[in-house]
């Protein structure tokens, strides 16, 4: 049988990989940096809080 390979970082997997659909990784976290999506100058996408909505006043409440 063929050596595998991690389709994120290219190292060879020793032992069971990780599925993820059709393709396979050496480890969770390359599963997952693989699943983040990147701009075109290669930085991952951060994570933010979602924005502050202020909502009207309510009179019938104090």
């Amino acid at each position: 049988m063929g050596e595998l390979a991690c389709a994120h970082c290219g190292d060879e997997i020793d032992g069971e990989p990780v599925r993820r659909g059709n393709l396979v990784y050496c480890t969770e976290a390359c599963a997952f940096e693989a699943g983040r999506s990147k701009d075109c100058g290669g930085r991952s996408d951060s994570v933010s809080a979602p924005p502050v909505v202020e909502l009207p006043a309510r009179p019938d409440r104090d």
